[in-house]
């Protein structure tokens, strides 16, 4: 029996929160941890938490602080560097940055339903253990 994954999301866009917690809702064995509107309170709420998410999949672009800096503080933060994270992006420009800075994963942005219902399945179902890093 496949154990059931945890996955914090990290984005400003409230339709686009809305859209995530829809299609995650559908997906077998993906509970929702929690929301966090940016990276500053990602790391406030993952700080103040005894339970941990197994993902934390963060938009790349957002007030206060983007989903790189909160990349880059993750990495260095002793109790959730090891939590693997997915970045959202409209753009892969930047995905070789991303990909330096630490993430597992980078997702292509998507307002479709069914493709980040694709992408959330693979991500989900993924192993992330040693270096394996994935671009969707």
């Amino acid at each position: 029996m496949k154990k059931s994954k945890t996955i914090f999301l990290v984005e400003d866009n409230r339709l686009y929160q809305l859209l995530f917690i829809q299609v995650l809702k559908d997906i077998k064995h993906a509970i929702l941890y929690g929301v966090a509107n940016n990276g500053k309170e990602a790391l406030e709420k993952l700080e103040n938490s005894a339970v941990l998410p197994d993902l934390i999949v963060s938009d790349i672009n957002m007030p206060v602080m983007d989903g790189m800096e909160c990349l880059t503080e993750i990495k260095k933060n002793p109790k959730i560097k090891d939590i693997p994270v997915a970045i959202l992006s409209s753009s892969t420009s930047q995905i070789e940055l991303v990909r330096k800075l630490g993430a597992k994963v980078f997702l292509k942005k998507s307002s479709d339903g069914n493709t980040l219902r694709e992408q959330l399945e693979q991500i989900i179902h993924s192993d992330f253990t040693g270096d394996r890093q994935i671009t969707i």
